[in-house]
């Protein structure tokens, strides 16, 4: 049988323990608590059709949503399109978000749920604010720690706090407001697969030069001027690569074209024409550690529509793209050549 002074030390350190979880929940529970189960930012749930203005704030980096008629822009890129799909994720989130319990008041425990002043330099919180089109607030909320399934049978929860509110919450919801302003882009500006490519010529910045092309869709590629002396592909398939560099484009980061002054020289450029007669042309060079492209188009008959829809699109911005876009646009013709076995 225990002694009593067992069981007293027993009891001190249960009475001890539910002690200190109401101290870090901050002396509420999700049976008492007369939040819990409400939305976290009911403006927001009873007016979403109205929001017209998401600020994402992540330390130094500041995101600005602008709703332009039923699309949404990204502000500080120039109001290029943003990720329409993501940016309605993103408000469906907020406006279902619903309170759970109670977390800690304490501002030292903070970045443990990832919810401590979104502008400090190392915070890895988000602070949103969500206006309507006027500029009225609808709601204001710093987001934190994300945990899938946290609450079972599917439910996501996440770590949240009110600007200048000391408690925090575990909310109901699933949530994603990550990522710097490239990331809220509509990153796609084209696709045209290998299978279209009828040829292909892909200048360096140097001034050397790969072509190649094909006369019917189902023929492999092949080198418009033939290999210097004693080489060769290094593939029947080594053409393949530069020409699938226009499938799937997509942007890493955009400017306004008339912001961005292209330079006249130490300029590549790679021009495509497919089998429906589109050309498409882009002007690549490097410039702060990324790879900038000037894109046209242009075509004639069936292609006439589809230049002129890609122009429109296109033609008022530079875009970053993806280093690996960018090498294969750049492909040299020493790049798809080897020398023959035994050389």
């Amino acid at each position: 049988m225990a002694s009593k002074g067992l069981l007293a030390l027993l009891a001190v350190t249960a009475v001890a323990v539910v002690a200190a979880i109401v101290v870090v929940r901050g002396g509420g529970t999700a049976q008492n608590d007369p939040l819990a189960g409400q939305p976290v930012l009911p403006e927001v749930a009873h007016r979403l059709s109205d929001v017209g203005r998401v600020t994402l704030v992540h330390g130094s980096g500041k995101t600005t949503l602008l709703r332009h008629g039923d699309n949404w822009v990204v502000e500080e890129k120039g109001d290029y399109p943003a990720n329409d799909t993501k940016v309605r994720q993103a408000l469906l989130g907020l406006a279902e978000l619903s309170f759970v319990e109670p977390k800690t008041r304490k501002a030292d425990l903070y970045a443990r749920l990832e919810v401590e002043d979104a502008d400090k330099t190392d915070a890895k919180s988000t602070l949103v604010t969500v206006a309507d089109a006027k500029g009225s607030l609808l709601g204001e909320l710093i987001t934190g720690k994300r945990r899938v399934d946290q609450l079972g049978g599917g439910n996501d929860g996440i770590y949240v706090r009110k600007p200048g509110d000391a408690q925090s919450w575990l909310a109901r919801g699933t949530l994603d407001v990550a990522g710097d302003a490239p990331q809220w882009l509509d990153k796609k500006l084209l696709d045209e697969p290998a299978a279209k490519i009828k040829d292909a010529t892909l200048t360096a910045a140097d001034g050397s030069w790969l072509a190649f092309k094909r006369d019917k869709p189902e023929d492999k590629f092949a080198l418009v001027v033939a290999p210097p002396a004693g080489k060769k592909l290094k593939s029947d398939d080594a053409l393949g690569t530069p020409a699938s560099a226009l499938a799937d484009l997509d942007l890493a980061d955009v400017r306004p074209a008339k912001d961005f002054t292209f330079p006249t020289e130490g300029v590549a450029q790679a021009r495509y024409e497919s089998f429906d007669g589109l050309v498409v042309t882009v002007s690549l060079v490097q410039q702060d550690g990324k790879d900038w492209a000037r894109i046209a188009a242009s075509g004639a008959g069936e292609a006439e529509k589809q230049a002129a829809e890609l122009n429109a699109k296109l033609a008022p911005w530079v875009f970053a793209l993806e280093s690996y876009k960018a090498k294969m646009l750049e492909t040299k013709l020493d790049d798809v050549l080897e020398a023959p076995k035994g050389s």
